[in-house]
C-alpha cells in the first residue's frame, strides 16, 4: 500500500507563524479530553454484531480523516500531508494479559473494516502486525476497565511526532445515555482547539447517524 503526500509550502502556508511559534517549544503536545455519546454506536454494533473497540477506532479514523490538519506529518524535516490516515491500535487475545499493536489500512464500510481487521488481529503472533511502522496512522488504545477521564501517552519525546494518539476507558451509564470519555493527543505544531473541537463534532455526528 502506497503512502501519497504532498508536501506544504511553508512560505505560503497560512499556518507559517503558528508553526513556527510551537516549532520552538521542546513539547508542543498536549492533552484535552471529553465525552461522547456512544448510545446509538452500542445499538449499532449490537444490531451488527460487531466489535464496539473496532467500531469505534474505525469512526474515529473516518472523522481525523476529514480534518486536514490531522493529515499533516514531518519528513526528513519538512512538512507533508498524507492523503489517507490509516489506523493502529492496540488489542489483545481474550486469553492474553499482554498486548500487541496492529496497523490496519482504513477502507471499506464499517462493517467491511471490522470484518478484514478482526481477522487480521486474530493471526497476529508477533508484537507489531500488519501493515508495519508507517507515519500515516493515527495512534488508539483503550482501558475498559476504567472510566478514565483523561490519559497520557509514553514516547513522545520528538516534538516533531505528529501522530495524534486517542485513548479511552468504558463506557458510563449518565441519564439513561452511555457515555464514553476519549483523550485526544495532538501536536500544536497543526492542531488548534478549534480543531480538536471539529474532531468530536464530526465523530458525535458519524455515530448519531449509524
Amino acid at each position: 500500500m502506497q503512502n501519497m503526500y504532498k508536501e506544504i509550502d511553508i512560505s505560503t502556508w497560512n499556518r507559517r507563524e503558528l508553526y513556527e511559534h510551537f516549532a520552538r517549544l521542546k513539547f508542543p503536545h498536549y492533552n484535552v479530553a471529553a465525552y461522547i455519546d456512544v448510545t446509538r454506536l452500542l445499538e449499532y454494533k449490537r444490531e451488527h454484531r460487531l466489535s464496539f473497540y473496532l467500531s469505534l477506532i474505525y469512526l474515529v479514523t473516518k472523522s481525523l480523516n476529514q480534518i486536514e490538519n490531522f493529515h499533516y506529518r514531518m519528513k526528513d524535516g519538512r512538512v507533508v500531508a498524507y492523503d489517507t490516515i490509516h489506523t493502529n491500535f492496540t488489542h489483545k487475545k481474550p486469553e492474553e494479559t499482554i498486548f500487541r499493536y496492529h496497523t490496519a489500512p482504513f477502507q471499506g464500510t464499517l462493517q467491511e473494516y471490522v470484518a478484514a481487521t478482526t481477522a487480521a488481529i486474530s493471526r497476529q503472533e508477533t508484537l507489531f502486525g500488519g501493515l508495519g511502522d508507517i507515519p500515516n496512522v493515527a495512534y488508539c488504545s483503550c482501558v475498559p476497565s476504567l472510566d478514565a477521564t483523561a490519559m497520557s501517552n509514553p514516547g513522545m519525546e520528538n516534538p516533531e511526532d505528529a501522530i495524534p494518539r486517542i485513548n479511552w476507558g468504558k463506557y458510563v451509564e449518565r441519564d439513561g445515555r452511555w457515555m464514553l470519555n476519549i483523550t485526544l493527543t495532538p501536536n500544536h505544531r497543526f492542531i488548534d482547539g478549534y480543531h480538536i473541537g471539529l474532531f468530536f463534532q464530526i465523530l458525535q455526528e458519524e455515530i448519531n447517524r449509524l
